[in-house]
Parts: C-alpha cells; sequence; structure tokens
C-alpha cells in the first residue's frame, strides 16, 4: 500500500514539475522577463521546488544553488524565424519585410531539425550544474575551465566552419535568401562571408532580408554542437556521469518540447505550405500556447527522471574552499541575495511597467521592494545565507515567488495578462499556479511530519 502510495506521489509531483514548467515558461516569454533573465526567474523557482522534492544537498548550498540558477542564462538562443517553418515555409511576405518578392519554401525535416537544434541548446549548462548537484563527483576547478572551454570554444569553432556547411545541407534555401537580400542592399559577398565579417551581429542582419533567419540559424546549429561537446567533456574528461545524464536529459526535454509545441504554428498557418484554413479559434493562441507547453513538456520529462533517478552519496562541493571566509561571505550576498533573489524581484517590476505613465514609480517600487525582500531574507538566514537549510529556504521561497511573479505577471503592465482570461494559455497558467501552490503547503505539512 505504503509503495503505491509513494507511487502516486511522485506521478503527481511529476505532473507539478510540468505545470510549474509550463507557468515558468510562458512567463518567460512575457515582457518583463524575456531573454536571459526569464531564464534566471524559470531557473530559480524550478531548482527551488527540485529541493522540496528531493531535499537537500550539499553541493546545492546557498552559492552553488545560486550558480546553478544563474547558469540558465548561459544559453538563450534565437527563434523568431523559426517557428512557422514547420508549415515548409521559409519566407513569405506575411512574415516579415520582403523585398526580394514571393514565397520561398523548404522541407519540413528541416524545420524540425532546426527546431531540435534550438531546444539541444537551450539549458546545456543550466542542466549539467543541476546533475552536479546530485552527483557525488567533487569537481575541481579544472573540471570548470574544461568546461567553459569547451562549450565556449566549440561554439565559436562552429559558428565560423561546420554550422555552415550543415545548415547548407539540410536548408540551402536560407544561404540564397540571405545572399539575394544581400545582393539587393548593395553587398557582394557570400552567405558565408557576411555572417563572419559581422560575427555576432545579429542586429546588422535584420537589415537585410533573409539576414536574420541565416544568423540565427548559424547561432542554434552552433549552440547544439555547443551542447553536445560540453556533455561530452563532462562525462568523458570530468567523468561526472550523473552531471552528463541530467545535462542530456534537461537539454533532450526541450529540444522534443519546443519541436513538439511547434505544432500549434503549423495548424494555427493553415498546415502544409499554409494552404489550409488555420485550425484554431481565438481561444488557442498558438505563440504564447507553443510557450507554454515547451515548458510543460520539458518539466514532466526533466521531473520524472529527477524522481526515479538513484540517489548518490551526499558529498560536499570542495572547489572554491581556499577562498578567504570574510570574501566568501561578500561573493556570497552579491551572487545569492543582490543578483539572484534581488533581481529577480525588481525586474520584472521595473521592465513590465516601463511603458505605463507610472515607470519611475514603478521602478523606485521595485527597488524598495527587492531591498526590503533581501533584508528581510538575510534577517531570517543569516547574512549571505551560507549556512542556510536549503529545504526551509525552498518552502518559504517557492510559493512567496510563486505568488509574486502570478500577480506581476497578471496584473501589471499597459497589457496585463488577465485580459487573456478567456485563452487556454492563461487558463493553464492560472490552474499551474493553484496547483504548484497547493503542492507547496502539502508538503511542507508532509515534510513537518517527518
Amino acid at each position: 500500500m505504503e509503495k503505491s502510495e509513494s507511487n502516486v506521489q511522485k506521478i503527481v509531483s511529476i505532473l507539478i514539475g510540468g505545470l510549474l514548467m509550463g507557468f515558468l515558461w510562458r512567463v518567460r516569454g512575457t515582457h518583463g522577463w524575456g531573454s536571459s533573465w526569464g531564464l534566471l526567474s524559470a531557473g530559480l523557482l524550478y531548482t527551488l521546488f527540485v529541493i522540496m522534492l528531493l531535499g537537500e544537498r550539499k553541493k546545492l548550498n546557498i552559492g552553488w544553488f545560486s550558480l546553478t540558477v544563474g547558469s540558465f542564462m548561459l544559453t538563450s538562443p534565437a527563434w523568431g524565424t523559426f517557428l512557422n517553418q514547420i508549415t515548409g515555409v521559409l519566407y513569405s511576405e506575411s512574415s516579415w519585410i520582403n523585398e526580394t518578392g514571393g514565397t520561398v519554401y523548404t522541407s519540413v525535416g528541416a524545420a524540425v531539425f532546426i527546431m531540435l537544434c534550438t531546444g539541444l541548446g537551450m539549458a546545456a549548462i543550466y542542466g549539467i550544474m543541476l546533475g552536479r548537484g546530485f552527483s557525488d563527483k567533487q569537481w575541481k576547478i579544472k573540471d570548470f575551465v574544461i568546461l567553459f572551454a569547451v562549450f565556449y570554444g566549440t561554439y565559436l569553432l562552429s559558428e565560423l566552419t561546420v554550422s555552415h556547411w550543415i545548415l547548407n545541407l539540410i536548408q540551402p534555401e536560407a544561404a540564397t535568401l540571405f545572399e539575394q537580400g544581400l545582393k539587393t542592399s548593395g553587398y557582394d559577398m557570400s552567405a558565408y562571408e557576411a555572417f563572419v565579417k559581422n560575427l555576432g551581429g545579429i542586429s546588422w542582419a535584420k537589415k537585410i532580408d533573409g539576414g536574420r533567419n541565416y544568423f540565427a540559424s548559424i547561432i542554434t546549429i552552433s549552440s547544439a554542437i555547443r551542447c553536445i561537446s560540453a556533455l561530452l567533456a563532462v562525462r568523458f574528461i570530468t567523468k561526472d556521469k550523473v552531471a552528463a545524464k541530467i545535462g542530456a536529459v534537461v537539454s533532450g526535454a526541450f529540444a522534443f518540447s519546443i519541436t513538439v509545441s511547434d505544432l500549434f504554428f503549423y495548424f494555427a498557418n493553415g498546415g502544409y505550405h499554409m494552404e489550409g484554413e488555420p485550425l484554431f479559434s481565438e481561444f488557442i493562441a498558438a505563440w504564447s500556447c507553443w510557450e507554454y507547453f515547451t515548458g510543460f513538456i520539458a518539466g514532466v520529462i526533466i521531473t520524472a527522471v529527477l524522481v526515479f533517478m538513484k540517489k548518490r552519496e551526499d558529498v560536499p562541493e570542495i572547489t572554491f574552499d581556499f577562498v578567504p571566509e570574510k570574501l566568501q561571505q561578500v561573493l556570497l550576498f552579491i551572487l545569492s541575495s543582490v543578483f539572484v533573489i534581488g533581481f529577480s524581484i525588481a525586474r520584472p517590476i521595473m521592465v513590465r511597467n516601463d511603458e505605463t505613465d507610472f515607470a519611475i514609480f514603478f521602478t523606485i517600487m521595485a527597488v524598495l521592494v527587492a531591498i526590503v525582500s533581501v533584508t528581510l531574507i538575510n534577517y531570517k538566514w543569516g547574512f549571505n545565507l551560507k549556512n542556510t537549510d536549503m529545504f526551509n529556504f525552498s518552502k518559504v521561497m517557492l510559493p512567496a515567488f510563486a505568488v509574486f511573479t502570478f500577480i506581476v505577471y497578471m496584473v501589471m503592465g499597459d497589457e496585463p495578462c488577465y485580459k487573456d482570461i478567456n485563452r487556454l494559455h492563461t487558463v493553464m497558467v492560472i490552474i499551474s499556479f493553484v496547483a504548484v501552490l497547493g503542492w507547496c503547503f502539502s508538503q511542507r505539512k508532509i515534510k513537518n511530519k517527518e
């Protein structure tokens, strides 16, 4: 009977993990969070959830917790031009300014490949860092040096070499279109030459027909290559099987979920070659549902693997033990209280209200709310939170941040999301919020009995 109840609890927890990540991923794509800052918030709440679910780990003390959360920001690929390609249309006059005229078609297989690369490169370092927290392998500084050298080195190398070959192999139309745009804009160069001469200059590429898509495609393929390279380095050089496994699961989960959820765009755009009638009504907004269900599916997969993984010996991480105690305290305060907690509170309020008539007021309020919150947190758990009981910390902070995020998302800004209450993604956000809060309080009750 206990085994049956335990399995039921695991299934519920897996569902909650999906609902939480769905909520976070929808929020991540909203004004106020956006880009890598949205990934910081997603990493913060999901990691708090993992600690509540699986318990404390010495390798996820407040310092390593903060580094793990922050590592989510290191991978933020662009995908704006990819989402409609699943219909077999690379470029149409309805997509963006088209100086060359006409519609450019591509293969659905190429579109799927690009979406898989997008998801694969989305959270590689976060997955590795999360897995590192549950492994029994104690990392050394050289292990992190190797990881980031491989991560950034293979990315740059791929951008300059093999990614162009791969893109030309699976989707030659991307280069052709960009080169037509270059010619129209008065540039006499190939797509490859334009990319290398303007490395990292996607803002420049956006001004040229086909440039944004070509640059984003190369960046995305390179991100996938660096993800695979980093996982291989962790598995065979650092030799941390758990970190490599969880990293692969997180990356694979997002690759699968972001691609499957892209079907919302397929049906919303009339199917193959956009020749049919849109399937969805006003109730289903393709972009918003794509965001929510990308997070939901990925959250279910990641949480399921974490719930059923074999427990390893709980050992402390010793990488930075050589740093003087006082310096550790200062760095921990800056990293955990100011960066992870403070910015996660202040930035959404400021940015979400930056286009309202009360932007200055909300900026001041955001800073004050962040300062008061950080002060109270440090008062409760001590300056720099170094000796914090991470389970007790998580059981307070997860519901608190969930409530904060939900309120800011739903009611703040010039277009608060409660106005979309009649749409599926908002309904799912509300269901997710209520379910996560309920789970948090049930976990508090269960743990308090133990």
